[in-house]
């Protein structure tokens, strides 16, 4: 019953017979990811989340900080904490932030390593190591090698690279580290969507650099001799904190389908192509007879949940085996029962 289908399905049996060669080519693939993930993440911070005051006071227009999420938001409160309030400066800031960033990570690593999976945690150790060298090292240069006109632009464009670094993080079933650990574990428990968690575990971390900016204002305005008041800087840092992290939720979710799930309906005449779908894919499926109205002749009509990511795989088999099949795809907000998806190494 079993029909392999598509260059991927034949990459893998080849693979498969070369159990060595499958280790390396799957672990050089995640570093890959791991490296696309970490510097995109740094880019976003350094030209957008974060840039120096410096870089700021050379940019036309009011430019305000704002805060990332997570475990990174986290460590831009402490580094205002300690530069700005305390006044401790003994240490840079950018190489502060990065060494922060990193020990911050190490509980919800733990996290990772018992209850998500070894190799995942592995490499979001790795991503956050790499983010952490990145940061740190990025010259100044390339923060004013960028050009924006407004807050709202630098905000948007901060989302979407944040998002998109997390979002290849998790195609390869590895994180970005931080929240997106406990993130991935929530969603995984729940079989759920991620970015609405990271939402939710970033209000505290938002609302905490509001309370600084109202302290010290981190901005290219001159207060003193403007009409702006701290309050009109964190006000609009905290919006401009909201937009990003709201702009971040929605292209991790728009790009990461691991928990998302679409039921496919088939309407065939061929009796033996749910076998076949259940022998290729490991999820159960549900049949019934139905008549065609125009043909009066008996169809088999097949219902049948998947991963979001498999819908293509389900539309090419069923077409193999029946061209003329009539196929629906529908998305599904929630899954309730037992549904399998392959367990996070």
């Amino acid at each position: 019953m079993g029909i392999r289908f598509g260059i991927k399905n034949k990459i893998r049996e080849w693979l498969s017979k070369r159990p060595r060669l499958k280790v390396a080519t799957e672990w050089l693939y995640l570093l890959m990811l791991v490296l696309i993930s970490s510097f995109t993440y740094a880019l976003a911070f350094r030209l957008f989340i974060s840039p120096s005051l410096e870089t700021l006071h050379s940019v036309s227009g009011n430019q305000i900080v704002f805060v990332g999420g997570g475990v990174s938001g986290l460590s831009q409160n402490l580094v205002k904490l300690i530069h700005d309030i305390i006044g401790w400066q003994a240490i840079n800031p950018r190489v502060l932030q990065s060494v922060l960033y990193f020990t911050l990570n190490i509980p919800v690593f733990i996290l990772g390593w018992i209850k998500v999976g070894r190799r995942f945690t592995i490499f979001s150790v790795v991503n956050v190591l790499l983010a952490s060298l990145f940061i740190s090292i990025i010259p100044v240069s390339w923060e004013k090698a960028v050009i924006y006109d407004s807050q709202l632009t630098r905000t948007l464009y901060a989302g979407i690279l944040a998002g998109f670094s997390a979002a290849v993080a998790f195609s390869g079933n590895v994180s970005s580290g931080g929240m997106d650990i406990i993130a991935y574990y929530f969603a995984n428990k729940k079989s759920e969507g991620v970015g609405k968690y990271n939402v939710l575990f970033n209000v505290i971390v938002v609302s905490f650099y509001f309370i600084l900016n109202l302290i010290h204002p981190s901005t290219n305005i001159d207060i003193a001799n403007t009409n702006y008041t701290s309050a009109n800087v964190a006000t609009t840092s905290f919006i401009s904190s909201v937009t990003y992290l709201v702009m971040n939720s929605f292209v991790i979710d728009l790009i990461n389908v691991r928990n998302k799930k679409s039921q496919v309906q088939i309407i065939t005449n061929d009796e033996e192509l749910a076998k076949i779908l259940i022998s290729n894919f490991p999820h159960g499926a549900t049949t019934i007879k139905g008549v065609g109205v125009y043909s009066q002749s008996e169809k088999s009509i097949i219902y049948m949940t998947v991963s979001s990511n498999e819908v293509n795989d389900v539309v090419r088999l069923t077409h193999q085996v029946d061209p003329k099949a009539f196929i629906n795809v529908y998305d599904l907000r929630q899954v309730f029962g037992k549904f399998f998806i392959s367990p996070i190494k």
